[in-house]
Formats: structure tokens, C-alpha cells, sequence
């Protein structure tokens, strides 16, 4: 009798933790979907919709995990006061741990971990790992860029590090719970391959745009590199798309080795957290007749 007891005992116990557990669920999305349809609107634009907004709210959880260094925000013309407000919504729930920074470059809103891209970018310049690929219009296939493109990326990259470092000094001085934001942009810089950085590919598209903004990527065999993962908070059956870049497959047995210290570094990260599960890492060959970059 005891043991039938405890057993009714225990499975009114686990349905009613289930039940708690789904009801918090459901507080939980409907609170960052209210964060993101309250700061983000454009003017009598229809609001975001559910799926978009926890989308939305993944790609900055990936940031704050340290899983990568930043994120580029392209999912609506809200401008960087907006998105600064977003994140600070975001932060009232209590889902944030790190410095998140807003960064605009031009008309550009990028979302930053401040601590993990500062480390980052230092390794890149001190092991001298700026791998960047040319891919001017003008030559008949992408190649390694030249040593004169790669020292003027690097002194670009040390201009951003020094301006990121400050941002750290003055984020101290900041009130408790406001985002930091701040601006930087030279008219020198080739902002797809700033991106490439900023966004921690292990290799950044360049091209000479002050002949032409095409490319020669057009009918151009890339292996296409998606990294996803599960994300507990928003859903239990659908993958997250952390990353997604490509390198020219005529120059992957040059880069592999980069490639695939990147992908250590990665998984290694990706232990050290717990937001996201079952880290999948994926590769296809594509050939498209053309590429925006």
C-alpha cells in the first residue's frame, strides 16, 4: 500500500513539475516576444512575428554564450537605439551574463560580446591568423590576397581592437543595466571583411571596391560550412543556425588547417556552456550564378 502511495505521489509530482516547466515556457516566449515587438517596430510595420522574435533572441543568446564573438542585426531597419533598448528589455528577464555592446558601422548594427571579441580579434593579430581571400571582380578566380591587403586588414583590425578596448574602460562608467553603444567607421574599410572578423569566420571574404563591388565568385565551387544547435529556451525540436560562411573549395587545402583549429576552438567553447545542446557542424559544396556579399 506504502509503495502504491508513493508512486501516486511521485507521478503527481513529475505531471505537475511538467506542468510548471511548460507554463514558464510559455511566460518565457511570450515576454521575448514582447521585447522584440515593442522595441523593434518601424513605424505601422507589422510587428515581428513569434517564430522571428525567439530567432531573433538565439542568435543573441549564441553571443552571449561566447559561442561567437558577435552578431550582425539584419532583421529589420531598427536603428542602433532600438536594438539597444531590445537588449536591455532582454536583460530585465535576467538571460543575459555577459557585456553586450551595440556597434554601428555606417548604417550597420552589430551585437557584441565585448570580453569575447576583444579576446578574439587580440589572437588573431598576435598568432598572425588573418587569413583573407581576394575575391576582386577583376581576377578569373579567388586567390589568397596579397601581403600589402593583409597589413592594411591587420592595422584596420588593431584600429578596432584599441576602439573596443576603450568602450570596456567606459562601460564602467555607465549606469547599472544600460547596453553601451557606440560608432566606428573609416571610409578605407571593406566592411565584408570587417564582418568576416567581427562575426568570427575563420576567413574573410576582401575585394577592391574602389574598382567594382562584384565579385568573381559566380559559378564558383564553395564548401559551405552551417554550425547549429538546439536551444532549450525556445524550442526542444528545431535546430538553431549559429553560423554559416563558405570558403572557395579551390583554396580549402590551403585554409584547412585554420578551418579546422577554428572548429576545435568551437567545440571547445561550446562545452563550457549550457544554453545550447548537440552541436552539429555541417558541409556542402554549392555553385551558385552569383554571390552577394
Amino acid at each position: 500500500m506504502r509503495s502504491v502511495s508513493r508512486l501516486v505521489f511521485y507521478k503527481i509530482g513529475e505531471t505537475g513539475f511538467c506542468l510548471i516547466s511548460t507554463i514558464m515556457e510559455t511566460i518565457l516566449k511570450e515576454q521575448l516576444i514582447f521585447a522584440a515587438q515593442k522595441t523593434l517596430r518601424i513605424g505601422q510595420k507589422k510587428n515581428f512575428s513569434a517564430s522571428r522574435c525567439l530567432g531573433l533572441f538565439a542568435e543573441i543568446l549564441a553571443v552571449d554564450s561566447e559561442l561567437k564573438p558577435a552578431f550582425l542585426f539584419d532583421y529589420s531597419l531598427a536603428k542602433s537605439e532600438q536594438v539597444q533598448n531590445y537588449i536591455q528589455e532582454i536583460q530585465k528577464i535576467g538571460l543575459f551574463s555577459q557585456d553586450l555592446h551595440i556597434l554601428s558601422m555606417e548604417e550597420n548594427v552589430l551585437i557584441i560580446n565585448l570580453n569575447k571579441t576583444i579576446r578574439h580579434l587580440e589572437r588573431t593579430l598576435q598568432e598572425n591568423r588573418v587569413p583573407i581571400i581576394d575575391v576582386s571582380a577583376h581576377r578569373s578566380s579567388p586567390s589568397l590576397a596579397e601581403t600589402c591587403v593583409s597589413k592594411q586588414v591587420k592595422a584596420q583590425l588593431d584600429l578596432l581592437l584599441k576602439h573596443l578596448k576603450s568602450q570596456v574602460v567606459q562601460k564602467g562608467r555607465c549606469e547599472l543595466g544600460v547596453v553601451s553603444a557606440s560608432k566606428i567607421f573609416s571610409s578605407e574599410w571593406n566592411l565584408c571583411t570587417m564582418f568576416g572578423f567581427l562575426l568570427g569566420f575563420p576567413a574573410a571574404y576582401w575585394f577592391d571596391f574602389s574598382t567594382s563591388f562584384e565579385n568573381c565568385l559566380s559559378m564558383t565551387e564553395l564548401r559551405v560550412f552551417s554550425v547549429s544547435a538546439f536551444c532549450h529556451q525556445i524550442t526542444k525540436n528545431l535546430k538553431h543556425q549559429m553560423y554559416s560562411f563558405s570558403i572557395p573549395e579551390i583554396l580549402y587545402l590551403e585554409l584547412q588547417s585554420i578551418v579546422a583549429c577554428w572548429n576545435r576552438d568551437l567545440q571547445s567553447d561550446f562545452i563550457k556552456q549550457s544554453n545550447f545542446s548537440e552541436l552539429n557542424i555541417s558541409t556542402e559544396i554549392t555553385c551558385q550564378p552569383a554571390i552577394t556579399l
